[in-house]
């Protein structure tokens, strides 16, 4: 009987030594994996991928509009709510509240969601200086771009962050809008073929795989009719 009690104490001191053992190396793993995903993470944010805390149902209770449907931000020089329609003329003449404006407001373009691989967005630019696409205008010197590459789109409690790669001005050539059709190239000729527009080099990369944002106005930088500034930003990813 002394003989059991032995054999099972030994058994007992293994059985805790093995455990005290694999307990720290589980531990240590596990650390590991932490450290890797919170590395991972603060990879990611160095990509300027943001969450904006944004309440698109309060703007449209704010503005008694259920046409909005985003908010775009270009931080510390665009902040603004924008709308959807089933046409792409009405926000050219009516503000946020559904008012009459020629000043208009920022809108979709109606064909578009947030999905899809381009979305399109307008405003209007001119003489009134509270437009909010009048700083896009901006956009013509690189120095400006440097300081603000990153476009943030929010809805549905989903911001989408974009990276600009090209800035133009287009006068002629408004394949741009096209969603399908680009003159017989293929998306990524198209995408590269508005890189290739740009006014200066941007640091952005894209592929055939690259979801795209078009933000249109007119320029304020060149004279005439049918010429509009357009920023274009690539999906770095959402959130």
């Amino acid at each position: 009987m002394k003989i059991v009690r032995r054999v099972l104490k030994v058994l007992i001191i293994v059985i805790i030594l093995i455990i005290g053992i694999s307990i720290p190396i589980m531990a240590h793993k596990d650390n590991n994996i932490i450290e890797y995903t919170i590395k991972d993470e603060v990879k990611v944010y160095d990509t300027h991928i943001l969450k904006l805390a944004v309440n698109i149902n309060e703007y449209q209770k704010k503005y008694n509009n259920k046409d909005i449907n985003g908010y775009i931000e270009i931080p510390k020089v665009l902040k603004t709510p924008f709308a959807k329609t089933n046409n792409n003329i009405y926000y050219l003449e009516h503000d946020l509240y559904k008012n009459t404006n020629p000043k208009g407001t920022i809108f979709m373009d109606n064909r578009t969601n947030f999905n899809d691989r381009k979305v399109i967005i307008y405003g209007h630019s001119g003489p009134f200086e509270d437009l909010p696409f009048l700083i896009l205008n901006n956009y013509i010197k690189e120095d400006y771009y440097k300081k603000h590459k990153y476009i943030y789109i929010a809805s549905n409690n989903v911001t989408y962050t974009y990276e600009i790669f090209s800035s133009y001005i287009e006068t002629k050539d408004f394949d741009y809008v096209n969603l399908k059709d680009f003159g017989g190239l293929s998306w990524e000729e198209h995408i590269n073929k508005l890189r290739n527009k740009s006014l200066y080099k941007t640091t952005a990369h894209i592929d055939k795989d690259s979801k795209i944002i078009i933000l249109q106005t007119c320029s304020t930088n060149n004279k005439g009719h049918n010429r509009f500034q357009l920023v274009i930003g690539v999906l770095l990813g959402s959130i």
